[in-house]
């Protein structure tokens, strides 16, 4: 069996990764949206600081994650 070339795999790693990422940022700001009184300018903050994006990216999850 031939080996899948190593760029590949680590390519394949990254964008799972991303996937896991998006799914935990959409889980905690359904969480932060349902269960708590956090104002929509909070949630994205404390998203940032969590995950070390910026702002649009963030936003730009969610909405990716609502459609």
């Amino acid at each position: 069996m031939k080996m899948k070339h190593p760029d590949i795999l680590n390519l394949i790693d990254e964008k799972l990764d991303q996937k896991i990422r998006n799914v935990k940022i959409r889980a905690t700001w359904d969480y932060m949206k349902n269960w708590t009184d956090i104002r929509y300018g909070a949630r994205i903050q404390s998203l940032m600081e969590q995950f070390h994006l910026s702002y649009g990216h963030i936003e730009t999850i969610i909405r990716e994650e609502e459609e």
